[in-house]
């Protein structure tokens, strides 16, 4: 799959890349692939695959997906 981490998400991967491809074998919750990156669920805002929004708890993933993931977004 293609995941894009947007915001200060990239933070989360050593490499701090915004875009980067994870190789998946079967379909798998999202939640546990976010687990596996260390990337906390709490800090993903908004969650679209394949360009739909979709709850985070929900999006079951393949590896031709394309998952882009926001934090929340604050001002000030």
């Amino acid at each position: 799959m293609t995941l894009h981490l947007g915001g200060h998400l990239n933070w989360y991967d050593k490499e701090r890349r915004a875009w980067f491809q994870v190789a998946l074998t079967e379909p798998t919750p999202l939640v546990e692939i976010l687990r596996a990156l260390e990337l906390p669920v709490g800090e993903v805002a908004l969650c679209a695959v394949n360009g739909t929004l979709i709850e985070l708890e929900q999006a079951m993933i393949s590896d031709q997906d394309r998952v882009e993931l926001f934090p929340p977004i604050g001002g000030g």
